[in-house]
């Protein structure tokens, strides 16, 4: 069976670490021949290294996550699209574990492992928050949803279910969207912990969290968005989506729960009070989207 062609895309807004996510892609064990790699967004500092096999493409002004990853995905010329993320380093053998599995035909998509950079508590928590399902030391196997700090997918995902909505502003929960919608079309997601990307993350303040969990809670699909419509909720999500009073009324119970899921499988109960005040962001984020939504 002939080798799958690769496109990796990496959003950019002007990352510091965008040479070092570039050049470890660049380093990559499979056949450099099979891989473009697709920069997309804005370089004003011209960090990323440019060559053969390394393009940038911009439109001038700061733009979306979910843009970028459409655009590169317009422009890509692969069998195969690779996400990851401008503040990641992907391990040397990254794309290589990433693509095996599509020698089945049965596989259109696989997302990997998360490793954590070296940080101080709150990007630990941050970390912990947000990616607890996708660690390289989780199980293999299926998942609900994936991220796209480190994800793979067919061309033909893309034709079949279309590209992110550009409706998500900030990179907060347009993957989460995404993956879901090609679940619900019928895709298994496959997790893969041992394709691994080191993820570096910057949010290194108390605020920095809090901000990170307060977008991710406006844009949560959990509440409808983007299309305000939530498929067969559960009676306790019915109403809190019908009151928005109630779930901030509620929110420091409903973020101690999701911290207990978050951290009674990692045992990392030192990040529990970091843990908890994401939570916390991520309620009054979606408090605040649904009372816009009630009132407009």
């Amino acid at each position: 069976m002939a080798s799958h062609s690769i496109s990796v895309i990496v959003p950019n807004l002007n990352s510091p670490l965008i040479e070092r996510t570039v050049e470890a892609l660049r380093t990559q064990t499979v056949d450099p021949a099979r891989v473009e790699i697709l920069v997309v967004g804005l370089d004003e500092k011209g960090l990323v290294p440019v060559d053969d096999r390394v393009r940038t493409i911009s439109e001038g002004r700061p733009t979306s996550a979910a843009y970028n990853r459409n655009r590169g995905m317009e422009i890509a010329t692969g069998d195969i699209f690779c996400f990851t993320d401008a503040d990641c380093v992907p391990a040397r053998d990254w794309l290589e574990r990433l693509t095996a599995p599509y020698t089945d035909e049965r596989v259109d998509v696989v997302g990997g492992g998360v490793v954590f950079g070296q940080g101080n508590y709150w990007s630990l928590c941050d970390n912990l928050s947000w990616f607890y399902q996708f660690l390289s030391s989780s199980p293999a196997g299926q998942r609900a949803h994936l991220p796209t700090l480190n994800l793979s997918i067919r061309r033909e995902v893309l034709e079949s279910v279309g590209g992110m909505s550009p409706l998500y502003p900030l990179a907060a929960g347009e993957d989460t969207e995404w993956t879901e919608r090609m679940r619900k079309a019928g895709y298994t997601l496959h997790f893969l912990p041992d394709a691994v990307v080191t993820h570096i993350d910057r949010r290194t303040t108390v605020s920095a969290l809090w901000r990170h969990g307060y977008h991710y809670g406006q844009y949560s699909p959990k509440i409808g968005y983007p299309s305000g419509h939530v498929p067969s909720p559960t009676p306790v999500e019915r109403l809190l989506l019908r009151r928005w009073w109630l779930l901030v009324l509620l929110s420091p119970l409903l973020a101690s729960l999701a911290t207990v899921r978050t951290l009674q499988s990692q045992r990392a109960w030192h990040t529990l009070p970091g843990v908890w005040v994401s939570k916390l962001a991520w309620c009054m984020g979606a408090a605040r989207t649904l009372r816009r939504r009630e009132i407009a």
